[in-house]
């Protein structure tokens, strides 16, 4: 029987064929639809909020109005737009648009004008529009107000970008930055919950309570809470501006509605109309607005808006009602339209908290994925814009006292209102003018409190306009040019693994040292690791390919073998051959860039320095070009000149010199210019390209969780091999496997060694085998039909003395994943070095050249191996050993003092210590201790505490 026909009649995997076809790598005529579709959500959500969003939200946002004399002045913004990243009007350039490549490369943010229609009036008289730029925001790559929208993969590259490049990111000062989803409460659903904490809120406050978060059409949100209260009535409680505001229910109800007391009284009682507890709490919560002489719904309105309107920003001409309508539109059911749907709504929370109250029930989980949604960055990014545009409108009113000459106290009241957004949790509310006040924050309504006038407080606030709003990034995260979202696809044989290593490997993934981007000649990144050598793994599940992730591989393809051998494999630790390490396996580079910024070192009104050098300098020694900077490809040492500057005024020549103790290469340099093109040649970008091949120490993992350090490169004379003279590449040791459980690499081992055989290449997606076809069966099979040992095994001989190991040892191809973190980035050496100033110890911190403390868990193991006198050297002598004078009979520190010099013609040169306590020098004594115990006894003192030492 043909040793192969059984495994020939099974699916087999899809080969390397199209590595080495002649059309890989030319770019496509369009993009990869799966990888576009990753970033989809963040770019379609970002459209959305700058387009429709933005109009709806411009439109949601109330007037800004004040009242001076008889005049009622008004701005109302009627339209916002943001336009894509251009240069500024009068630049000297080639081409208007701004693309990332350059922010990235210049540090600066890609971000597109805001400009406002605003419309102002005096007494309800339009005086017309002014179209007003409001500043700038970040703009989402690849949206659709970004230059690279749409854009096929060869237009991308003549960009400076990846073919594939995905987008959903915006770039601040240079960093690729990302907007995270974030889990919201269900909006609009009332959720009844416990918690404990909300018995603090107040007196006679439960646990039970009922939440909503209300979210309007343009996705302004406002928290709400139904609380329960001890008496059974129940307070309404909302955010307003970042304050926490309470209210009670029975005010709500009647304010909203035109009922009488029994109608409401009916609608809160509904289905339970027999509860005499139900009946008498809603009375009490009516019977509380009557006491305060509210009986009908203008009344309630009249006090409501009265107590609440010095914290709402209302214009002093709104009578109370309408100050307490406003509330009600921007605080309470804001996702409900008319009053009469808003009453309903709350009679609807109040049943449910009734029935939480009383175990009629149960608790919603607010975990549970019925009660969550996702907000997305374009939604972030909107509630945002819209809760800071008025901010950023209020410099118009200093334009409209420029040019339309407006009385002159709006400058006073307007100029201070400009900031940033950060600086303002709520608008100040204005009074006369000059004076500011602010209420009081507390449960109390109707109190003022004066925080001074305009004068003081503008002399503290900063300006806003024009600045760059950058403040919308405030939750955020790097965006690797990896796949984080789908990694847990990329696990072989993931199904066959225990799910803590799953797990691990999704963290580990991260941080692989792989071959990230395709553009690194235009990257100014402060740091980007490259894997020299990568390799397409033999071994891949099909989202692998569907991702299409040999254009950015993550690792190589190294012999393995499961054998504990010598003792430099123990616990996490693994061999690797050194002729492999020698052929450059898992060979990497560190790219680090540095921005010299010659205005930085220009006083104000100096621009005499430009980069060069002063013809002769020996300090240069023919090691930096004519315009003062290295060479491209030059090998930099610690203490070669680094980079030379010129004052042309005075004609001094300065030479900076490179101060890392890691040799580099010099990759690139790149002159920078400013946003408007007028740069002179004052800002360079230094890219340097650092060797990091694997040392002992470093990192390694596969892609299963199975994380190993390089203990020893073996040589490859004394490693073991096969029969037909294979030598692994690495050595793993068989203790790594009975507890992690990590069956997928004893697959993916076989799988490798099959692939390579067959030259094939094989699918490892998950749950593709079963019990009825294992794997082990498959793959075996394969590995018999090419004449090797069904289950991956073969004899090895000692490298060392050549004699046949007794053991069959497990061999086979795995990739190997090499991961960023090194030895070289975390080692840290001390023999001697800086002090610090108040305790003369030494000082700690791997980049100030400090040491690593010797603390009280090393002090305990010094202890149990019986070396005390090693403790005292590493915590004295090494450590702040001084020596000290004191006085044997009082036994202080403090009282020997060296008494004066001898006049300059005496012979007399011994200087005594004297005590200025015992008035005796006979009794002073050295003594050896600590310096730190010096300061102790001082400080000590300076709080008048005497310390006496009993010397022995």
């Amino acid at each position: 029987m043909d040793p192969g026909s059984q495994w020939r009649n099974l699916p087999s995997g899809p080969t390397l064929k199209h590595l080495t076809d002649p059309s890989y790598g030319i770019p496509r005529e369009q993009q990869k639809a799966a990888l576009q579709e990753l970033t989809r959500a963040h770019v379609e959500s970002f459209n959305y909020a700058v387009h429709e969003g933005l109009g709806l939200a411009v439109q949601a946002i109330p007037p800004f109005e004040f009242a001076f004399k008889d005049e009622r002045i008004s701005f109302t913004i009627l339209d916002a737009v943001i336009s894509p990243p251009t240069v500024p009007k009068g630049t000297i350039c080639k081409e208007v648009s701004v693309y990332p490549a350059e922010c990235r490369g210049r540090r600066s943010t890609y971000r597109g004008k805001l400009t406002a229609d605003i419309n102002w009036a005096v007494n309800g008289i339009s005086k017309g529009i002014i179209k007003q730029c409001l500043g700038y925001v970040p703009i989402m790559v690849k949206s659709k107000l970004c230059n690279l929208h749409s854009l096929p993969p060869q237009a991308l590259i003549e960009h400076h970008e990846e073919a594939e490049e995905m987008g959903g990111y915006f770039i601040i000062n240079g960093i690729e930055k990302v907007i995270r989803m974030l889990i919201m409460p269900r909006r609009n659903f009332p959720i009844a919950m416990i918690r404990p904490k909300w018995k603090t809120r107040g007196p006679g406050y439960t646990q039970y309570g009922v939440s909503m978060h209300c979210v309007r059409e343009e996705h302004s949100a406002v928290n709400m809470n139904l609380h329960y209260l001890e008496n059974g009535t129940v307070m309404l409680n909302f955010i307003y501006r970042k304050e926490l505001f309470f209210l009670p229910l029975g005010f709500a109800l009647k304010a909203l509605v035109s009922f009488s007391d029994y109608q409401i009284f009916q609608e809160l009682i509904k289905g339970k109309e027999d509860d005499s507890f139900l009946r008498n709490s809603v009375s009490q919560m009516l019977r509380i607005v009557m006491e305060e002489g509210c009986s009908t719904q203008k009344q309630v309105l009249n006090y409501l808006g009265e107590c609440f309107r010095v914290k709402l920003n209302v214009p002093d001409w709104y009578p109370n009602e309408q100050a307490a309508e406003f509330l009600f539109n921007q605080c309470i059911c804001i996702h409900l339209k008319s009053s009469t749907e808003k009453f309903y709504m709350l009679c609807l929370m109040t049943r449910k908290l009734f029935a939480l109250a009383k175990g009629e029930c149960m608790e919603d989980n607010p975990d549970s994925l019925v009660n969550q949604e996702v907000l997305t960055p374009g939604q972030l990014f909107l509630m945002f814009l819209k809760g800071s545009l008025p901010l950023m409108a209020l410099p118009t009113g200093h334009t409209v006292l420029r040019e339309k000459r407006i009385p002159p106290w709006m400058e006073v009241v307007l100029i201070p209102m400009t900031g940033k957004p950060s600086l303002y949790p709520g608008l100040f509310l204005f009074t006369t003018p000059c004076r500011l006040v602010r209420p009081v924050q507390n449960l109390e309504l109707g109190k003022e409190e004066l925080i001074g006038t305009m004068e003081q407080i503008f002399m503290n606030v900063a300006i806003f306009e024009d600045e760059v709003f950058a403040g919308v990034t405030t939750h955020q995260e790097l965006f690797p040019h990896s796949l984080l979202s789908v990694i847990a696809n990329f696990i072989p044989f993931s199904d066959h693994n225990q799910s803590p290593r799953n797990m691990y490997q999704c963290q580990m993934g991260k941080q692989t040292m792989g071959f990230p981007l395709l553009t690194y000649q235009d990257r100014s990144d402060n740091k980007l690791y490259r894997l020299q050598t990568p390799q397409s793994p033999l071994v891949r599940p099909s989202m692998y390919d569907y991702y299409d992730m040999d254009n950015y591989p993550i690792g190589t393809n190294a012999i393995v073998a499961v054998i504990s051998y010598t003792g430099y494999d123990m616990e996490d630790a693994m061999i690797v051959n050194k002729a492999s390490w020698e052929r450059g396996f898992a060979h990497g580079s560190v790219y680090k860039s540095e921005f010299i910024d010659l205005s930085e070192k220009i006083k104000q009104g100096d621009s005499s320095l430009v980069f060069g050098i002063k013809p002769g300098d020996p300090r240069v020694l023919q090691k930096l070009d004519d315009d003062g900077l290295p060479f491209i490809g030059a090998k930099l040492q610690y203490g070669d000149p680094y980079y030379s500057y010129l004052n042309l005024n005075t004609g001094e020549s300065f030479v900076m010199y490179y101060k890392s103790k890691e040799n580099c290469v010099v990759d690139n340099i790149k002159v920078c210019s400013n946003d408007t093109g007028s740069g002179k040649f004052k800002c360079v970008c230094i890219t340097m390209r650092v060797p990091r091949n694997p040392t002992i120490g470093d990192k390694f993992a596969s892609r299963h969780g199975q994380k190993g350090i390089l203990s020893r490169l073996w040589p490859a004379e004394d490693m073991p091999f096969t029969e037909s003279g294979m030598v692994p590449d690495i050595l793993f040791n068989p203790h790594g496997f009975p507890s992690r459980m990590t069956i997928g690499m004893l697959i993916e081992s076989m799988a490798g060694k099959s692939a390579a055989l067959h030259g094939l290449c094989h699918d490892a997606t998950p749950f593709i085998f079963s019990e009825e076809n294992s794997a082990l069966e498959y793959f075996g099979e394969m590995l018999k039909a090419a004449g090797y040992n069904f289950y991956g095994t073969e004899r090895l001989y000692s490298g060392i003395s050549g004699l046949e190991l007794e053991a069959d040892i497990f061999i086979g191809v795995v990739y190997y994943q090499r991961l960023r973190h090194m030895v070289s980035d975390k080692f840290q050496v001390r023999t001697t070095g800086a002090r610090d100033r108040v305790t003369n110890q030494p000082i700690g911190g791997r980049n100030v050249q400090g040491g690593i403390r010797f603390g009280e868990m090393e002090r305990d193991a010094l202890l149990a191996h019986g070396t005390s006198f090693l403790l005292h050297d590493r915590l004295f002598n090494c450590s702040d050993r001084s020596v000290a004078h004191v006085c044997v009979k009082c036994g202080s520190l403090l009282s020997p003092l060296l008494e004066k010099p001898p006049p300059s013609w005496s012979a007399m040169r011994n200087r005594k210590y004297n005590c200025t306590l015992c008035n005796r020098s006979d009794t002073i004594d050295t003594v050896s201790v600590p310096y730190v115990f010096r300061y102790f006894v001082a400080e000590l003192a300076a709080m008048n505490i005497k310390v006496k030492l009993d010397v022995v």
